[in-house]
């Protein structure tokens, strides 16, 4: 039995993340601002702390130890270097949730040039190691931090690994699907459209791009946190998937035909899918694997989730174009 604390946990994967926790007989601490309920009633310790506050999660936290520690709300650099300086050496691993869109070319900085990544992006084609951070920026203006998540998550990746005094790990994540509780409503979007006769709008061609599915997310990350892996670890089917095959999904789990547009410049249309990409846009998981984490393939579980998210949504009212 181990000592986790995590970081967020109430909602989406981070949820499931601390049920596998509990069920795996480990003692769990949550740390979070304590605004949204959870189920665990009073099989888990709560800490309170806003960690977009500065100096919250360092007075939460003081004298606490704990075998490892799960950051599923590290977005920026300042909360990178917060949880280091907040747990010093009193834990014994930092596993920090990080994302696929560390691998966009469109989300870097004006002035900082983009690496050439494979169209399934390595662990080392992005070296945390060497990337610039900035704590000055202004992390918490209105919007900033909306506007540049792939940047924050690169240069928090950055921060932990240079200021951590513990092993970390970067599970760069790729877009997660659950039937249930899945506040990114990627999914929910194509079954909304696909049983209201709404058309999907894609890219020519659409490109394809990773996922992975929600119980198998946080199962890793129930596993980084009490293994001896550290540095980047893409998380992520092998295979890959595109809009299409997302529609192909709902198509079987509904009974409903996808009425798919593909458009030369979709950008801002209300109907492009979520998972239309200009260009294949994905990560390799041979390190994963390497590390003796497989995950199962996207055609194994996609329409089982989709069956499970459509008959979800049949107890609330679909949004249409219009709404």
């Amino acid at each position: 039995m181990s000592d986790i604390c995590v970081i967020g946990g109430t909602r989406f994967f981070g949820k499931v993340l601390v049920q596998r926790l509990l069920a795996d007989g480990h003692r769990v601490t949550l740390v979070n601002r304590g605004r949204t309920p959870d189920p665990f009633g009073t099989s888990v310790r709560r800490l309170r702390a806003d960690v977009m506050v500065p100096g919250e999660l360092t007075a939460a936290v003081a004298g606490e130890r704990f075998d490892a520690v799960v950051h599923q709300m590290c977005y920026t650099p300042n909360a990178a270097v917060e949880v280091c300086e907040a747990f010093g050496e009193r834990a014994g691993k930092i596993v920090m949730t990080s994302t696929i869109e560390v691998y966009n070319t469109d989300t870097f900085r004006t002035g900082v040039p983009a690496p050439s990544f494979s169209a399934r992006a390595r662990e080392d084609e992005l070296d945390p190691a060497g990337y610039d951070f900035d704590t000055t920026l202004p992390w918490s203006a209105p919007g900033y931090l909306d506007e540049n998540y792939g940047e924050g998550k690169r240069q928090a990746e950055a921060a932990l690994t240079r200021c951590a005094k513990v092993p970390v790990l970067l599970a760069r994540v790729a877009h997660v699907l659950a039937a249930e509780d899945d506040f990114t409503g990627r999914l929910r979007f194509h079954i909304d459209r696909i049983t209201a006769g709404v058309p999907v709008v894609t890219h020519p061609a659409p490109g394809r791009t990773s996922l992975v599915r929600a119980e198998e997310a946080a199962g890793f990350l129930a596993w980084a946190a009490l293994s001896d892996a550290t540095g980047a670890v893409n998380v992520a089917s092998p295979d890959t998937a595109d809009a299409y095959d997302v529609c192909a999904a709902v198509e079987s789990a509904s009974g409903r035909t996808a009425d798919v547009i593909e458009k030369e410049d979709p950008a801002g249309d209300p109907d492009l899918s979520p998972f239309s990409c200009p260009a294949d846009f994905g990560m390799a998981n041979d390190r994963a694997v390497e590390l003796g984490h497989p995950f199962t393939p996207i055609a194994l579980w996609l329409p089982a989730v989709t069956r499970m998210a459509l008959a979800a949504s049949s107890h609330t009212t679909p949004r249409t174009k219009e709404q």
